[in-house]
């Protein structure tokens, strides 16, 4: 079987990544199993005080830069329907300048156990983006690492030894060796090693594209039909899924067939929804069963 393998540039706090998540479910369900998805990071923000992007009205600052990028933020959220939650927002500062630590924390996480790295770095996003979490305090990445059963003496010993840190420099290396220039960055890559760079958001409609050409027409999207059994399948790898998620991942047209759809399985208890800033996120309901993985009941 032929495969794809995207590599995804990113940073953990950079919002149009947060944005692209509902097009990355998308490409799980309609190309199951064919593509295989690995995440470099990048580094957003060395310090907030050195950063300046006129074009998004950011320019102010650790003292400012907050209300600045919340605006920018929300104003992306019409176009890309992922959550954010401004109410308490306070990411950056004179004490947490950077976004570095984010990227550095999720290396550290992927020394320690790479099947759960790209759950630990999904937890970033939602809690940055939705949580109002200041997720370069070491303190809240390990709550957040915790969350997601990765064992924490490795953990804080891969964040404080320096190993993560000179991990992630390397990162940045292989992102400046292709010409990566800004997030979110994809290198899309076939089996026979012909690859494309692509900066910046794109939708599903462009990823069939290149997919297409790179694999000489041999990778085609499957007909995705919108199921219970799909969705929980979903779920499986990630806990939580926001609605535009949901949508994009079972081929609905639009938000409120969504919404409709999911409400049967709301009101018969099987799913649950919660509500975070100007949207909501679908999950499972809680069993009494113990999770063997993070010894939670």
């Amino acid at each position: 079987m032929k495969k794809i393998i995207i590599t995804n540039f990113t940073d953990p706090v950079c919002s149009w990544c947060w944005g692209s998540e509902p097009v990355l479910r998308a490409l799980e369900t309609h190309y199951p199993k064919q593509i295989e998805f690995r995440y470099i990071m990048g580094g957003l923000v060395d310090d907030i005080d050195n950063f300046t992007d006129p074009a998004n009205g950011i320019t102010g600052g650790s003292d400012g830069a907050n209300a600045e990028i919340m605006s920018h933020w929300l104003e992306g959220t019409n176009l890309h329907g992922m959550p954010i939650n401004p109410e308490g927002f306070n990411l950056f500062s004179k004490e947490y300048p950077s976004t570095y630590p984010q990227n550095i924390a999720y290396k550290a996480a992927q020394i320690v156990d790479s099947e759960k790295a790209d759950a630990f770095l999904r937890r970033l996003r939602e809690a940055t983006f939705t949580e109002a979490k200041i997720t370069s305090d070491k303190d809240i990445q390990i709550e957040l690492a915790s969350e997601v059963g990765i064992d924490m003496g490795g953990f804080i010993k891969a964040l404080n030894s320096g190993e993560a840190e000179k991990k992630f420099k390397a990162d940045q290396a292989i992102g400046q060796s292709v010409g990566v220039a800004g997030f979110p960055s994809f290198l899309v890559k076939s089996d026979e090693g012909r690859q494309i760079l692509l900066r910046g958001y794109k939708t599903l409609a462009e990823f069939k594209e290149i997919i297409s050409y790179l694999s000489d027409g041999a990778l085609t999207p499957v007909k995705v039909k919108p199921s219970i059994e799909l969705l929980n399948e979903l779920l499986e790898k990630h806990p939580k899924l926001a609605l535009e998620e949901i949508r994009q991942a079972l081929g609905f047209s639009n938000k409120k067939d969504t919404e409709i759809w999911l409400e049967t399985y709301l009101k018969e208890g099987s799913l649950i929804k919660e509500t975070l800033g100007n949207s909501y996120f679908i999950k499972k309901t809680p069993s009494l069963a113990c999770d063997m993985t993070t010894g939670i009941c």
